[in-house]
């Protein structure tokens, strides 16, 4: 039994809009399992169901559709434990059949803990769960939810069911319908921007790299003149056709946009799955760690020698209080005298009391001034030195 949905461009009907209830139990109907009084949750079917058979992403889970991350992260960590290929083989399933289930897993998790992905699953579950890419269809473009699956390509390769071997042909497929809309309609070939190859795996990253920036960038020609609800032309009365036109006129706009929206999202889709792209995430990842390092080591390195001459300035006499002075500052204090204000050579400010000037000794601003004028000095004796050396015959 097959579930058809009411849709303007095949199977791209938004289903948001329809209460949860309802589209539930479309589902259950669809799959043999129950009515509309059931609960939100998706029933898990017995393990030797094939995974070939396209599953609602929940339920490949065993969630319910309001789960949370938390729940979902729990579920794939205690699922991947039981499906693993090799705990199915020894079960006595087949070698591809424990590779296609737990494949399939991986692309429920991978989907449903992206909050992104999430969300767009959630906007067209209906649309990809009974998309058919092999029926006929009377829509100007094809069918595209049916792709949103990693069970559309066996390998990575780009013959029979390779990744690049099926994406290829399907952006082909879409490169193909707007040049032939664009023929067609007499708007000229020079309209539609001429599409870059998928590739390889061997295929230059530019390669890679200009074929996504083109469909993650990718607006239609199409105007989807098959969305009119009315034959406006049939219309006698003007004011009748026009608002006859304005209808028309919005059903193609928003057809225009979902389409539009849709081969994006795929691209972006494809893109994360990727050899090309997740080997090059690798790589710039493990560069970017190369280069902290060697930032790391060579702010280390730098203020290892900065201590060094610290460590090695000596500092001059005339900066040290002579202890006459300190003596008469003591007297000074003692008799109640008036008192002279201190003033701190290296940061500029006056001081009316011991206390002050002792607790601004401590401060970690002082310290660092009286460290620049150390090194300044530093230079300056080294310079003096030079200039030394250089006047003596």
């Amino acid at each position: 039994m097959r579930l058809v949905l009411p849709s303007t461009l095949g199977a791209m009907t938004h289903v948001a809009s329809y209460p949860a209830r309802l589209l539930q139990h479309l589902l259950n109907k669809a799959t043999g399992k129950g009515g509309i009084g059931g609960s939100n949750s998706v029933a898990h079917p017995p393990m030797a169901a094939t995974a070939a058979e396209k599953r609602c992403l929940y339920e490949v889970l065993g969630l319910s559709l309001d789960c949370s991350q938390d729940e979902i992260r729990s579920a794939y960590k205690k699922l991947a434990l039981q499906r693993h290929p090799d705990k199915l083989v020894q079960s006595g399933v087949s070698h591809a059949e424990a590779t296609a289930q737990f494949q399939e897993l991986v692309h429920a998790y991978e989907v449903l803990s992206d909050p992104k992905e999430r969300s767009w699953y959630d906007s067209h579950r209906f649309q990809i769960l009974f998309a058919d890419r092999n029926a006929a269809s009377n829509s100007p473009v094809p069918d595209l939810f049916s792709f949103f699956s990693n069970t559309v390509y066996s390998d990575y390769s780009d013959k029979g069911r390779g990744f690049y071997k099926v994406y290829s042909d399907l952006f082909s497929k879409i490169y193909g319908n707007e040049i032939n809309f664009a023929r067609k309609s007499g708007l000229g070939l020079d309209i539609v921007k001429e599409a870059p190859l998928m590739g390889n795996l061997e295929s230059p990253y530019a390669q890679v790299t200009a074929f996504y920036n083109y469909w993650l960038g990718f607006s239609t020609v199409t105007d989807f003149a098959c969305v009119d609800k009315h034959d406006a032309m049939a219309e006698p009365n003007r004011k009748s056709r026009r608002v006859m036109e304005e209808e028309n006129k919005k059903l193609r706009k928003k057809a225009r946009r979902e389409y539009n929206e849709t081969v994006r999202r795929l691209a972006e889709f494809v893109k994360k799955r990727d050899k090309r792209v997740i080997d090059m995430g690798v790589k710039r990842k493990e560069e970017m760690e190369r280069k902290k390092e060697e930032e790391r080591e060579r702010k280390k390195k730098l203020e290892e020698e900065r201590q060094a001459r610290l460590k090695a300035y000596k500092e001059p006499e005339w900066t040290k209080i002579e202890d006459e002075e300190a003596d008469l500052w003591n007297e000074t204090e003692e008799k109640g005298g008036e008192k002279e204000e201190l003033y701190c050579v290296a940061c500029g400010k006056k001081f009316k009391s011991e206390k002050q000037w002792k607790n601004h000794e401590q401060s970690k601003r002082h310290k660092e001034k009286v460290a620049e004028l150390r090194e300044w000095f530093m230079e300056e004796e080294n310079q003096n030195r030079e200039e030394g050396e250089a006047a003596t015959p």
